[in-house]
């Protein structure tokens, strides 16, 4: 997920053209992995936005509501944003919050255990 938040930034710092599918591609691949990990059914994509605020389609397919209600919010937040740099000021903390909320991640956190020959 880091490494996609990365990914995004560059796509943005190099003002590309695909920016905005690249963000949405980001978003729907954050869902589906924090989703997994809190043991939610798969939702396809093209659901996820009725899933999380529609309760006729969660009746209708008979579907428990998004357990993390903070998750939820900036989420649909970060989908409605249309303003690229403000969507990249959405995605960050989104990322940064499921980082956090599955165990923590740092990209400076890596140790090398063997010695290193040269």
């Amino acid at each position: 997920m880091w490494d996609m938040l990365d990914n995004t930034k560059d796509c943005y710092e190099q003002k590309r053209g695909d920016f905005i599918f690249v963000y949405h591609h980001a978003l729907a691949t954050l869902f589906m992995k924090y989703g997994q990990f809190l043991n939610v059914n798969t939702i396809p994509t093209y659901q996820i936005y009725a899933y999380l605020v529609d309760p006729i389609y969660l009746q209708k397919y008979m579907k428990s509501a998004f357990p993390d209600e903070h998750f939820k919010q900036m989420f649909l937040h970060a989908m409605k944003e249309s303003n690229t740099e403000q969507m990249l000021g959405s995605l960050e903390p989104l990322v940064s919050y499921v980082l956090k909320q599955m165990g923590g991640f740092c990209i400076d956190g890596w140790h090398v255990k063997s010695p290193i020959e040269g």
